[in-house]
């Protein structure tokens, strides 16, 4: 250890999955054995080596938690801020650890500005600091929706296997299991973030439950994208959230075939992905509409083919992926073969709605370049989410989602105090620092992203040329 303490640019070099430090307040750890072994998978760490990722930490663990005493033990040494002199952006940015950039300058450099950070990080660090006691759930919330959506799969079950019902009710079942589907996945996304008991453990088996043997969506899979989105989110390279080429490209940005950190690939634009990308605003609510297909299958390949995953975690999730499509199978053979398929792209279609939410809530947003900045962590949130504007008796229709940008600013805190949350503490916080805070209706955002998906469709029917210069323009 240095009895002098870590600068920013000391911790720069210290940039790649297997020479991994970072800062997380007054301290300087070096967390290179223990990215393998994080719970939320090590592209995240990977996604801040080199970096500040005080706030990020936060947003995921309590202070007090075991996370925080983890961490304590790859301290090694104090962080005492910036060396008069930068260090060289390039050994973290450079195209061999896959992290350049496709235009412009990177936002999340190691070695940023030394000028002091605005004064709305430390105000919102503040006000975190002093939510500790807000995200204890109400269990109140989950047992209602666990009565819910019982009747309400329940039902489904009998639209199907009642004697004497026809095409017509076999149907509106279809329609009923889209619908618990939808509702069971804002579940899984709960437990996903640890914002049900915030014990990592009881949160995976809910997890398992609604995600791998409800919907046939793996737990682990959902954890491992979706920290990565959160963690950067709405950036070009590292959010998967954002990254669906080559069907959809949220941006001309991705025509210059980025490379992908969290897919560990090129996102070639060829002459196919041109033709996609060109229609994608027709295509966009079709594929939503299957996209429940495509997630059945990423489970698996994820399951497969991940080393991080622990043999007997994965053999879990696989036997009961099994029993759902056991039980969806089951349910569907009871059905005359000549209405099978219409029910599974029906109830697939309904269920496909919480796509087109998520979309909703980052595709019409700013895309940044590069790896996250620390202190840019309110400003990314805002940046990169909306949220949606319903009333009250519509918040069971979003399951959260609504509240995009307050779960992405606390993601442990439970859904059903998000409302609440928005109107005392975020907007008088975005007010009060001169921070916009996007809200449109449902209509509205749908209007948002399609113009967003047009734009773009447009600009792939351009010379690859132009579309380069403007990338770099812009």
């Amino acid at each position: 250890m240095k009895s002098d303490g870590y600068s920013a640019e000391d911790v720069a070099r210290h940039c790649a999955k297997d020479d991994a430090w970072v800062i997380v307040g007054d301290g300087v750890y070096d967390i290179t054995e223990w990215i393998p072994r994080h719970p939320g998978g090590s592209i995240p760490l990977v996604q801040y080596a080199g970096r500040d990722m005080t706030d990020a930490f936060r947003a995921y663990h309590s202070p007090t938690g075991k996370a925080a005493k983890t961490l304590n033990a790859y301290r090694i040494g104090e962080y005492v801020g910036r060396a008069g002199s930068r260090a060289s952006d390039s050994e973290c940015e450079s195209p061999k650890d896959h992290l350049a950039t496709a235009s412009g300058d990177s936002v999340g450099s190691a070695a940023s500005s030394d000028a002091a950070a605005p004064p709305h990080v430390a105000a919102f660090r503040a006000l975190v600091a002093g939510l500790e006691g807000e995200f204890r759930t109400d269990y109140r919330h989950y047992f209602k929706l666990f009565a819910c959506l019982t009747a309400l799969f329940a039902t489904a079950v009998w639209c199907v296997v009642g004697a004497g019902h026809g095409v017509w009710t076999h149907m509106l079942g279809a329609v009923l299991l889209g619908m618990f589907w939808q509702q069971t996945m804002f579940i899984g996304h709960d437990a996903g973030h640890g914002a049900i008991t915030h014990n990592h453990a009881k949160d995976f088996f809910i997890g398992l439950i609604v995600g791998n043997l409800c919907n046939g969506v793996g737990i682990t899979w959902w954890t491992t994208t979706h920290n990565v989105h959160h963690c950067a989110c709405n950036s070009l390279e590292c959010d998967p959230d954002i990254q669906h080429m080559p069907v959809l490209a949220v941006t001309p940005k991705y025509f210059d075939s980025v490379w992908s950190l969290y897919h560990q690939r090129r996102m070639t634009f060829d002459r196919a992905a041109r033709f996609l990308v060109s229609v994608q605003h027709y295509s966009f609510y079709p594929i939503m509409a299957v996209a429940r297909f495509n997630l059945y299958a990423q489970s698996l390949i994820l399951l497969l083919t991940s080393k991080e995953i622990k043999n007997k975690r994965r053999a879990l999730e696989i036997c009961v992926m099994g029993l759902y499509f056991t039980w969806l199978g089951a349910l569907v053979s009871a059905l005359p073969a000549n209405e099978r398929l219409g029910f599974l792209l029906l109830s697939h279609a309904v269920g496909g709605i919480i796509h087109v939410q998520i979309c909703l809530s980052h595709f019409s947003r700013k895309i940044f370049d590069g790896r996250p900045e620390n202190d840019k962590w309110v400003t990314m949130q805002l940046d990169g989410t909306m949220d949606i504007d319903c009333p009250p008796w519509l918040d069971w229709f979003h399951g959260g989602l609504q509240f995009q940008t307050e779960h992405h600013l606390v993601p442990r805190m439970p859904r059903h105090k998000l409302r609440r949350f928005r109107e005392e503490v975020v907007k008088p916080f975005c007010d009060e620092h001169g921070l916009k805070h996007d809200c449109p209706s449902f209509w509205e955002a749908n209007v948002e992203v399609w113009r967003t998906l047009k734009a773009s469709a447009k600009a792939a029917k351009l010379s690859p040329a132009f579309v380069h210069a403007v990338n770099l323009e812009g």
